[in-house]
């Protein structure tokens, strides 16, 4: 694949996904912000090049000399021991390449060895049974890491963007992986995940190139979304049998993903010829886009096509789609850019955002009658396709549903781009006939509440009030009636 293409992939996938590195970022202020909040709580004092803080317990080390290379933490000073690194202790000390803690260090806090951009070795000792959110969060020279075997969570950004990290060592207690915990790290040498692991959060190995596969244990029950993103060397997942909710968009732009299947005993997911469905096969859920099939036929029975099921498949040229369809998902078929023809079936009512977007050499579509409304971008970025009918029964049109433009601009020649649509109107267009009904509805309410105040008033008024009124009338009467008898006379004497 071109990097230019799977650049846009990837683009295109994060906007596709609620969790995104503005808020990883925002952790990071935070993890910053509490270690400036213990800056005013704590008692320090400083020996050599450390900076310590009493604590219960013993003594956390609060900070040292950014200067520093190397680092042996010892177990106790001054008759106590030291049993914490506190939140941003060695933030951003860019020329520490080495560190040893001693052996009664419980705790590590957040971004605690964050940005030591050449941090090559860290030996942490198994008396440690937490560690805090980004740790190690862009320590991109550190290679290898071995967690203690006390731990059984790695936190949020563990060691988020560690490109240099090749090789990781689980502990046998491991219960949960953060999300993002191994973010673009390239990991050549992946440990297989513990017996016992129970969940993997949201953009756990995301962008982790080297990653061969995703072996997982029975015991995982659940699997964030993206967790294995742009993971473009995975060729075979089997999904666990205790899953029942896997990740949204878990295996999105694993371009060499050839095949899926389903571990024994899953009352959620099974496989079939690679394939992932779901829900008794009434959701096809994810096809692998690395399957080297050029057509593909969903079977009967799919009612629902997945959010990104079929996205960068890119040697799909014909697909098939059952009788059984009812809605195609956001970004079904994105990228799928060897698709030249879509007939869509009767019966068929939604088709979401971006369904087939970017599919480049898309020429021809036949919407069916049954369809009622189409998402935002549905077929953005199609430049093939020049022409398009919109079903009668099709009341909702998303905004750039058919190209770059809205279907009214034009390019520097003056042509429509990309597309023309034939009985199309734009999005959003005034219906005169509604309006008009509503003015007349609002004339009949005005009317109807002048009637019911005069009414209202009526029953209000004294005896005295009311015969006022019609004495009144009595006149008005009387002077309309005056009037009428001399327009007669003056005909009378012409």
């Amino acid at each position: 694949m071109k990097l230019k293409k799977f650049l846009a992939i990837c683009m295109t996938g994060l906007m596709l996904i609620t969790s995104n590195i503005t808020i990883m970022s925002s952790s990071i202020v935070m993890a910053e912000d509490t270690s400036s909040e213990s800056e005013t709580e704590l008692e320090t004092y400083t020996e050599g090049i450390f900076t310590y803080a009493y604590v219960d317990g013993g003594l956390a080390l609060y900070s040292c000399d950014v200067g520093t290379l190397s680092v042996n933490l010892p177990d106790e000073t001054n008759g106590r021991r030291i049993v914490a690194i506190l939140d941003g202790a060695f933030y951003d000390c860019t020329k520490l390449e080495y560190v040893e803690m001693g052996k009664y260090v419980k705790t590590i806090g957040e971004s605690a060895f964050q940005n030591c951009s050449s941090l090559k070795a860290i030996a942490i000792p198994d008396s440690v049974e937490s560690i805090g959110r980004y740790a190690f969060a862009s320590c991109t020279s550190l290679t290898e890491l071995t967690l203690p075997k006390n731990l059984t969570e790695i936190p949020e950004g563990l060691c988020y963007g560690c490109y240099g990290l090749q090789s990781i060592e689980f502990p046998n207690k491991l219960k949960t992986i953060g999300s993002s915990a191994f973010y673009n790290c390239n990991l050549f040498d992946y440990a297989e995940l513990p017996e016992g692991l129970e969940s993997i959060g949201d953009y756990a190995f995301a962008f982790c190139y080297a990653i061969t596969q995703a072996k997982m244990p029975s015991s995982v029950t659940s699997i964030g979304s993206a967790s294995y993103y742009g993971c473009i060397n995975i060729t075979e997942f089997t999904v666990p049998k205790q899953i029942e909710n896997l990740g949204t968009l878990t295996f999105l732009g694993c371009v060499n993903l050839a095949e899926y299947d389903v571990e024994e005993g899953n009352p959620t997911y099974t496989a079939q010829d690679g394939v992932l469905y779901k829900d008794n096969q009434e959701t096809l859920y994810a096809y692998p886009c690395g399957k080297s099939d050029t057509s593909f036929t969903i079977p009967e029975g799919v009612v629902t096509v997945y959010d990104a099921a079929f996205f960068s498949a890119p040697n799909l040229k014909e697909i098939n789609f059952p009788s059984t369809l009812k809605y195609i998902g956001a970004g079904a078929f994105e990228y799928c850019t060897e698709l030249t023809q879509i007939d869509l079936p009767e019966g068929l009512e939604i088709l979401y955002e971006n369904a087939f977007a970017d599919c480049t050499r898309l020429t021809q579509v036949n919407l069916p009658e049954s369809l009622k409304g189409m998402g935002n971008y549905v077929f953005y970025a199609c430049d093939s396709l020049k022409e398009l009918t919109i079903p009668k029964n099709c009341k909702t049109i998303g905004d750039y549903a058919f190209g770059y433009t809205d279907g009214t601009e034009t390019d520097e020649n003056g042509n429509y781009i990309p597309v023309k649509i034939s009985g199309f109107k734009k999005h959003g267009a005034v219906n005169i006939t509604g309006i008009l009904l509503i003015i007349l509805g609002i004339i009949i309410l005005v009317a109807i509440i002048m009637i019911l105040i005069k009414l209202i008033r009526k029953t209000q008024m004294t005896a005295e009030e009311q015969e006022e009124i019609k004495q009144a009338e009595i006149k008005e009467e009387d002077e309309k009636y005056v009037k009428i008898l001399e327009d007669l006379e003056k005909d009378e004497d012409k």
